[in-house]
């Protein structure tokens, strides 16, 4: 195992995520999303010759996959309907001027978002696939493994 490369997924995992706190555009909030997704994919199958590590990974990617397309899907309909923008302020003002915040394709759209997010994030009734994942990877379990009980209490 590369320890670089594990550093660089996780600091591409960070930035990612350091990207999604200060996002206020859906291109930016997609973008950052996938950076910090695909970082996890990638850490998710970092034991390579390990063959639930492989299926962990590809499940995940599979999944991840499914729910960006949900998730752009939405995204899409939310620049549809605002008349061409990808800024959420000015979204918020498109939707309201165009009074379509009430019809049936905002509801689409946000219904769709909140699938996507619900498959990234493994909220509940989209959360199937989460116990395959953690099964798979093994390096996380050998690092709990490394500290007692109550070495972890002194950290708490």
């Amino acid at each position: 195992m590369a320890i670089p490369e594990f550093l660089i997924f996780i600091l591409t995992a960070t930035v990612g995520g350091m990207f999604l706190c200060g996002a206020n555009d859906l291109v930016t909030i997609f973008v950052s999303l996938e950076c910090l997704s695909l970082c996890s994919y990638l850490l998710c199958s970092y034991t390579k010759r390990d063959i639930r590590s492989n299926e962990a990974a590809i499940k995940y990617l599979l999944i991840g996959g499914t729910s960006s397309s949900i998730l752009a899907y939405g995204f899409s309909w939310l620049y549809g309907l605002s008349g061409g923008e990808t800024n959420i302020q000015k979204i918020t003002n498109g939707l309201l001027n165009a009074e379509t915040y009430n019809s049936s394709g905002t509801f689409i759209a946000f219904i769709c978002i909140l699938v996507g997010l619900a498959f990234k994030l493994s909220l509940v009734p989209f959360h199937q696939w989460t116990p395959d994942i953690y099964e798979g990877v093994r390096f996380v379990k050998k690092l709990f493994n490394k500290f007692n009980k109550n070495s972890i209490d002194i950290y708490i």
